[in-house]
């Protein structure tokens, strides 16, 4: 089963964010990613208050005969102070035979020359051209929009006029996220990830490589229209669909099935880095990683009794996601 190539990419592009603020791409994204200092105003959406500790999603089960894939779905963004009960998890890790762990995109660089070229190439990226702000490279309506909402959710944090629009509307997005009690930075997946390094079982792990010059190739290559595209999606669902990521979010932590299997989950951040990257040669990357990620599943399936694996929730409910293409394969899924 084949996804259309907006959906089939928008979590594989949203790791290159992540790429960015590691050290691959050296401080490109790690503007996109950061999350503005809570300040004083009171947001327009009801903060979340989180008590107790909630057991986050229920496993979704995957089988082929006796053997029996297990996975956990991972959401972005989740309620601040998140207290997660991870017992799920860690009594199908004390049997599992294998894990797989989170899709990654790799860009390591290990020369220091190479590093230093590229963060200077990355610090030039940021910016717009000829020392121009925010308010001269985008549109009067679309920069009426953004100055609202960041006046709302990030009224102190003015830095976003200094960079290129897609990187100040994902900035803003961090900052909006924060304003209303959510957060991308969880902590659920570091505790899942070390439980399944903890555990006995054959570890695989679906990654790609690039070179991080390839990425910042790729990002000097991004015509204005799709910038102002990206920086327009985003708007949109800051204006629209916070109550959504709210919801979602405690659907999510409080392992409300029934809820999780029928919202949608618009993935703003990976449809602007997807509008970013569409014509370059970084497209293929989410292809090869969807595809790595599929031949690890089954032969867990094949190999296995207990295989324990993490995937996007996405991944799990929608018509096109990997889960389903499991069953279009032959493979038994079973909902919680």
């Amino acid at each position: 089963m084949s996804r259309s190539p907006s959906s089939q990419v928008a979590n594989t592009l949203r790791n290159l964010l992540v790429l960015f603020a590691t050290g691959a791409a050296l401080g490109v994204a790690a503007i996109a990613a950061s999350q503005a200092p809570p300040h004083g105003d009171p947001a327009t959406i009801e903060e979340i208050t989180v008590i107790g500790r909630y057991p986050g999603p229920p496993l979704w089960r995957v089988s082929s005969g006796e053997h029996v894939l297990w996975i956990f779905g991972d959401l972005t963004p989740v309620p601040k102070g998140l207290s997660w009960d991870p017992r799920n998890a860690e009594r199908v890790l004390a049997r599992a035979d294998g894990v797989i762990g989170p899709m990654r995109i790799r860009a390591p660089t290990y020369n220091p020359i190479k590093i230093f070229r590229a963060l200077r190439a990355a610090r030039r990226l940021t910016r717009n051209p000829d020392g121009m702000t925010l308010a001269d490279v985008v549109p009067p309506d679309l920069y009426a929009r953004y100055d609202a909402l960041r006046r709302r959710h990030a009224p102190d944090d003015e830095r976003g006029e200094e960079l290129r629009p897609a990187l100040a509307v994902l900035r803003l997005h961090g900052a909006a996220l924060d304003d209303v009690g959510l957060t991308t930075n969880t902590g659920v997946m570091k505790t899942v990830e070390r439980l399944m390094k903890r555990s006995d079982a054959e570890d695989a792990q679906p990654r790609v490589e690039t070179e991080a010059s390839t990425v910042l190739a790729e990002l000097a290559k991004v015509t204005r229209e799709a910038e102002l595209n990206c920086f327009a999606t985003v708007l949109t669902t800051l204006e629209t669909d916070l109550d959504g990521m709210k919801e979602r979010a405690e659907a999510w932590a409080t392992g409300d099935v029934d809820a999780l299997q029928r919202f949608d989950y618009p993935d703003p951040q990976g449809d602007c880095v997807e509008m970013l990257f569409s014509a370059g040669g970084l497209r293929d990357l989410g292809d090869e990683l969807f595809a790595t990620w599929l031949r690890e599943a089954e032969h867990a399936l094949a190999t296995y009794d207990t295989t324990f694996a993490v995937l996007p929730m996405r991944e799990l409910v929608a018509a096109d996601g990997l889960l389903a293409q499991l069953a279009a394969r032959g493979y038994t899924v079973t909902p919680p």
